[in-house]
């Protein structure tokens, strides 16, 4: 079998297909590192700055040891962008320069995929299902799409899905008749069940990965078995984990489900479609009660903009999970009188819902599971959806047991794992006990390619007036120097707001074009017109710190405001440093410290993309100057020119 040190050499097979290809030692290196890993059921965790080619040092590993083993291997990515490039670039280049055929398929979550059977069912009982003539008109256009599809994947739907619409035409594991249903062999999803079984690697994503890994938990699968799993962009791992190993319920979610079964007016449904007078009774009644339960919610965060902490069981009614269960039981005795097997299908369907809708809202108010925090948020943008939550505090125990015991060899890598040189805050926080380590730097000549500029005289940040006068005058002194393709990175959406509001009008005057993240285009909108424009000022909060790719001349300097120093009142920053006051630990050094000083590192990485790049990060915050702590964050940048004053 092939070996990643001929693949990746100087003369190797790559270097011989690709006319621009660039032979880096800490690529090769790092695939040794994970050849030896994967080879010795190991895990990994590996740094590897940006420009090392990490794609390729763990894609040439890991399909050699899945051919030679017979064994799957997973690559689980945290952006859509990453998981293409692997798909659409690395994967095929792959696949012409090794020596063996091999089988990747990227995987999706089942509700990705159309069912024929459901969709039929929609068609036919559209005017019991459908209250607006836009939702059956969206049923129309599904139906003539299902017809020209290839993959049936709601990637592939060339316009937005119909939420209300596609809930009734997904394929859906609890409303499946399997190898019985008279679409079996045209499924779109046993299709891809089928490429997935027969893959040598699957691709997917962190969010599809610990679904399964939650479903596992309960001894249930959606992945076949494993023998390797490697996460790329591992940065993300312990916040996804988190939001899958608790829950989240909406107000919205419950008043869609509601609405399934019958709208307000008791007009349109999936009741309407036989007599069950009996369960359409506990509907109407739990809209009631959700209203009422909801209401209670409101009031208790009347004082806190975006979201409260509930530290005790106990402080609401309990009667909307009574009337849930309710509904389960009503639509049991409906079962009996289900006409054929669809519709006991589609009532075994909302059994489930509701037992589970219920299970959550019982979970949320006894507080019965152990270390976990729990709080209810406000959306920033539409005011009226309301959302409950429930996530552990320390994933570490979870992922140590779940994860890191069961799977033979995991291997974690990103640009940014590492604190001051060492991997233990990483290994703390995911719970990891024995693994080797690698910390590779980056190819790129930082001290020729960056200069880091650090004004001094800083306001307080507790001062918010004088501080966002501060900011916005610092960074119009940098647009004055900078024609455009500017990144300036906030901890704050309030504070982004202003300061832009206030660099508007100079903006226009200099005939800038600018972009503030929450108007009028979406991340991926705003971020494809950023570079198209290659001369503009972009105004971003936490998602463009990380994740985002802007090579050449379109950025060129990054402006930091203030230090990522996690907010201390959110409630599940709050609960974990709780924990660790807990257990006699300092949380600024072991928790607030390490998570400032990663995200840092993150977004100073937006920067230098290739071996070409110039240009100069700005960090606003003289603490890291004159803070004992700031020394901390320095060491773990790149070696670059350092400007200060």
């Amino acid at each position: 079998m092939f070996d990643a040190v001929h693949i990746l050499g100087p003369d190797g097979p790559l270097a011989q297909a690709l006319s621009h290809y660039e032979y880096r030692t800490v690529q090769l290196e790092m695939a040794k590192g994970v050849q030896a890993s994967l080879s010795s059921g190991r895990h990994l965790v590996v740094e590897a700055g940006t420009g090392v080619g990490k794609s390729f040092a763990y894609l040439i590993p890991a399909i050699a040891y899945a051919l030679q083993q017979k064994k799957k291997v997973i690559i689980s990515t945290h952006t859509i962008s990453l998981q293409e490039q692997l798909i659409q670039k690395d994967i095929p280049m792959l696949a012409q320069v090794l020596p063996a055929p091999f089988r990747a398929v990227l995987v999706k979550g089942r509700g990705n995929y159309i069912s024929l059977r459901r969709l039929k069912r929609a068609v036919e009982h559209s005017f019991d299902l459908f209250e607006k003539d836009e939702s059956v008109e969206a049923l129309g256009r599904i139906l003539e799409w299902s017809t020209l599809t290839q993959s049936g994947s709601l990637q592939d739907l060339h316009e937005k899905a119909h939420e209300e619409v596609w809930d009734k035409v997904v394929s859906d594991a609890d409303n499946c008749l399997g190898k019985k249903c008279p679409t079996y062999r045209q499924c779109f999803f046993f299709s891809a069940r089928r490429r997935m079984e027969e893959a040598d690697l699957l691709i997917v994503n962190h969010h599809l990965f610990f679904s399964d890994l939650s479903l596992r938990r309960g001894g249930l699968s959606f992945l076949p078995n494993y023998d390797a799993v490697i996460f790329d962009e591992a940065h993300t791992l312990e916040q996804v984990a988190a939001e899958h190993m608790g829950f989240e319920l909406s107000n919205s979610q419950i008043r869609f489900l509601l609405d399934s079964l019958l709208n307000a007016e008791g007009t349109k449904g999936f009741l309407i479609s036989f007599e069950d007078p009996a369960t359409r009774k506990w509907v109407q009644t739990a809209r009631k009660e959700l209203q009422r339960f909801f209401k209670e919610i409101e009031e208790y965060l009347k004082e806190f903009p975006e979201a409260r902490r509930v530290r005790q069981g106990g402080l609401f009614s309990e009667t909307l999970v009574e009337v849930f269960r309710e509904i389960r039981d009503s639509l049991g005795k409906a079962l009996k009188e289900a006409r054929n097997k669809e519709e006991e299908l589609d009532i075994q369907s909302y059994r489930k819902r509701c037992e589970a809708i219920a299970f959550s809202l019982e979970c949320f108010l006894k507080q019965d599971l152990g270390k976990t925090v729990y709080w209810v948020s406000r959306s920033k943008h539409r005011f009226k959806k309301i959302t409950l939550h429930g996530a552990p505090i320390h994933c570490g125990e979870i992922l140590e047991e779940e994860l890191f015991q069961k799977v033979r060899s995991v291997i974690m890598t990103s640009a940014t794992l590492s604190t001051e040189g060492n991997f233990t805050y990483f290994k703390d926080r995911h719970g990891i006990r024995t693994s080797d380590e690698m910390l590779l730097g980056s190819p790129f000549n930082y001290r020729k390619q960056v200069t880091l500029r650090i004004p001094v005289g800083m306001p307080d940040p507790a001062d918010y007036e004088r501080f966002r006068d501060y900011v916005f005058t610092r960074v119009r002194e940098r647009l004055k120097e900078f024609d455009g393709g500017v990144f300036v990175l906030f901890t704050s959406h309030r504070l982004m707001r202003d300061v832009y509001s206030l660099l508007r009008p100079f903006l226009e005057e200099k005939g800038l074009r600018s972009f503030q993240q929450g108007e009028s285009l979406s991340r991926h909108e705003m971020l494809e017109a950023f570079k198209a424009d290659g001369n503009s000022v972009l105004f971003g909060t936490d998602s463009f710190w990380q994740g985002v790719d802007v090579p050449g001349r379109a950025l060129s300097q990054v402006i930091i405001t203030k230090l990522p120093f996690s907010v201390p009142d959110h409630p599940m920053i709050e609960a974990r440093i709780e924990e660790l006051e807990a257990r006699g630990e300092d949380p600024f050094l072991t928790y607030t410290l390490p998570e400032a000083i990663l995200k840092l590192k993150q977004g100073f990485g937006r920067l230098i993309r290739t071996q070409t790049d110039r240009g100069s990060v700005v960090i606003l915050d003289d603490r890291i100057l004159r803070k004992p702590y700031g020394l901390r964050f320095l060491k773990s940048l790149p070696e670059c020119e350092l400007t200060i004053g």
